[in-house]
């Protein structure tokens, strides 16, 4: 396994084995708390990059688009966000 580290201003800190396995976190990615930068050893930022899979959507309308944060938002939800409106209540 690769040794990742926090890029902060005061320079890489390394992050304990534990705690990348736990946040199952990667290089290219950001920490979850802080929103730091995750690097390798030379500071490397660029993530790998892996094909996609389909997306299993069930009863739901659209794509769903997984953001590196963990936060799932549909294409119909990302335009009310952009369109900064709701959907309306259908019950």
């Amino acid at each position: 396994m690769e040794k990742l580290y926090m890029e902060t201003k005061a320079g890489n800190f390394p992050i304990d084995e534990e705690i990348v396995e736990k946040y199952d976190l990667e290089k290219g990615t950001f920490s979850p708390f802080t929103s730091n930068r995750i690097v390798n050893e030379d500071g490397d930022f660029t993530k790998k990059i892996s094909p996609k899979e389909p997306v299993s959507m069930g009863e739901s309308e659209g794509e769903v688009d997984v953001m590196e944060n963990g936060l799932s938002l549909s294409t119909s939800e990302m335009i009310d966000l952009a369109q900064g409106v709701d959907s309306p209540d259908l019950n």
